[in-house]
């Protein structure tokens, strides 16, 4: 863990709605981790999901 690419760890407060919507955003999302949706986010300023079914 020491040779991280990513140090920085922000801390943001939820309430359990917004909870909710975070991880069903992930889910819908695909992503592999939670973390990968909110970094997409702030690098790219939006997320492309294509529904291919």
């Amino acid at each position: 863990m020491a040779n991280r690419e990513r140090k920085n760890e922000p801390k943001i407060y939820l309430s359990d709605k917004e909870q909710y919507i975070l991880e069903l955003k992930v889910k819908i999302s695909d992503m592999k981790s939670k973390s990968t949706f909110p970094r997409r986010l702030i690098m790219y300023g939006y997320l492309k999901m294509i529904d291919m079914v």
